[in-house]
């Protein structure tokens, strides 16, 4: 089992591929036992996880940091949206994530699969940020995977952008200023390539901004943000 082939797994659990990705990783599984223990696996482990966390939005503790870090003007927003200014980030998204990095640890029982198929290691090097919306809506934020391998940032899900607008997923290291890693794609492909020395660590932001179509013109964030949370390491 190549650590691609457990990525794949994990990537299927938490629903990150597309429908045409998903319904190989099935047919696989029916033909490939041991590729089906390491889904069983990934399902035993993150499944009682995903079932119960619940959103909380961020608090409002850090928009002083926020502040300080931007002076950009201000840029007129639809009407419900939160703009950068105003939006309150870490402790919330941290808290999330990291009752994600501990549910991780948490031993849960497992059937042993059939001789010879072992139960696999887990894959290292991953890191996960469970986005808050900024504001209330019915559908689950996404989940963010960071893939130090494969350099690119996946959701677990889209994000709404009103027509000619495009949405932006941003880094912010500990006291510095957000870069930008891309706009996300639009359509089944969730996932964002960014060059290595772009990746986010564990402990920085993740946040999803709306901007002009085509990004923001003036490599900070201008429009509304909609997600934020913190990146934990696995």
């Amino acid at each position: 089992m190549t650590p691609d082939d457990r990525l794949l797994a994990a990537e299927w659990v938490i629903g990150l591929l597309s429908p045409t990705e998903s319904a190989a990783v099935e047919a696989r599984c029916a033909q490939d036992a041991a590729f089906a223990a390491e889904v069983d696996w990934w399902e035993a482990r993150l499944a009682p996880l995903l079932a119960h966390y619940r959103e909380v939005p961020p608090p409002p503790h850090l928009a002083e940091r926020i502040e300080a870090l931007l002076t950009l003007p201000s840029v007129p927003v639809r009407a419900g949206r939160v703009h950068w200014r105003s939006l309150a980030i870490g402790a919330t998204g941290g808290a999330i994530a990291a009752s994600f990095a501990a549910w991780l640890l948490v031993p849960v029982a497992v059937p042993p699969p059939a001789p010879p198929v072992a139960v696999p290691a887990r894959p290292v090097g991953l890191m996960i940020a469970q986005l808050a919306w900024t504001e209330p809506l019915k559908v689950p934020a996404p989940v963010a995977i960071v893939e130090p391998a494969t350099g690119s940032v996946r959701l677990t899900r889209g994000v709404d952008t009103p027509a000619g607008r495009d949405g932006q997923l941003w880094r912010i290291p500990a006291g510095g200023k957000p870069v930008s890693l891309g706009l996300l794609p639009r359509g089944d492909t969730r996932a964002v390539r960014v060059a290595q020395a772009n990746l986010p660590s564990a402990g920085s932001t993740l946040a999803i901004s709306i901007e002009p179509r085509g990004g923001s013109p003036t490599g900070q964030p201008t429009g509304p943000v909609v997600a934020a949370g913190t990146i934990e390491q696995w």
